[in-house]
């Protein structure tokens, strides 16, 4: 019997669950010593939340919709940002034109941009900007 039945299971009416959500249930993140591992696995988490999110929006309330989207586009803002400074310094020399895209697109956004749209944008940088560390080392494993 899996952990998550089993906690259904034990969980009374007027008990409370310590996820966000129910139906969309927090998974744990890898435990890790690797500040970038911790980095890229907390955006790739948020990432896949917030396609999930956006391929299941017929069945999610509006409001809800809204305010998860939000969330999850500013969750990812907030990693790539950590991820970006993390590494710029040592690749600001190499790859000057895709920094300057990922600056952009962190620092000044864009005007009058729907936020799905550009949390879209953003993720197409960051799948750039991932495999650029990988091809100078940072992420042997992929």
């Amino acid at each position: 019997m899996s952990h998550d039945i089993t906690r259904d299971r034990n969980i009374e009416e007027d008990e409370n669950y310590d996820g966000a959500d129910l139906e969309l249930r927090d998974i744990p993140l890898p435990k890790t010593g690797n500040i970038l591992y911790s980095i890229l696995n907390s955006l790739n988490h948020n990432i896949a939340n917030f396609y999930a999110y956006t391929k299941f929006k017929d069945y999610i309330s509006e409001k809800t919709l809204d305010i998860e989207l939000l969330q999850k586009s500013m969750s990812i803002h907030r990693d790539f940002l950590a991820l970006f400074l993390h590494t710029k310094e040592e690749l600001v020399f190499v790859y000057p034109d895709l920094l300057e895209k990922a600056e952009k697109l962190l620092f000044r956004g864009e005007k009058d941009a729907d936020f799905v749209n550009y949390t879209r944008k953003m993720c197409k940088l960051i799948n750039d900007y991932k495999k650029m560390l990988h091809k100078e080392g940072y992420l042997p494993g992929l």
